[in-house]
């Protein structure tokens, strides 16, 4: 039996509860390529360019601060990258974690 189809749809599992209507899944099931695409993007800007904060990807990949963070939430979920121990500053001030590759 092929494990890919259930490997594939992890994102759409993960972004979809049990309990949410037909339309949720539908709809987290829509993004998974699209998701999939983001992931991506920033696992390969990381281990490009080395370890960068949440803002830091999105200025180098020009998406939105939040769309970074879900993906970054999906990576780290996934086991690829990891907290490097540093912080920086972003837009705000405030620390923000930089992320490494695992």
């Amino acid at each position: 039996m092929n494990a890919e189809p259930e490997q594939e749809d992890w994102l759409a599992q993960e972004h979809a509860r049990r309990t949410d209507p037909r339309t949720s899944k539908a709809a987290a099931r829509n993004m998974q390529r699209h998701s999939k695409a983001l992931l991506a993007l920033l696992f390969g800007e990381l281990k490009r360019h080395g370890p960068m904060t949440q803002t830091e990807l999105a200025l180098r990949t020009r998406l939105r601060p939040d769309q970074v963070w879900r993906r970054l939430s999906d990576l780290k979920n996934k086991k690829m990258i990891v907290d490097s121990g540093e912080t920086r500053p972003g837009d705000s001030g405030r620390p923000q974690i930089v992320w490494k590759v695992a």
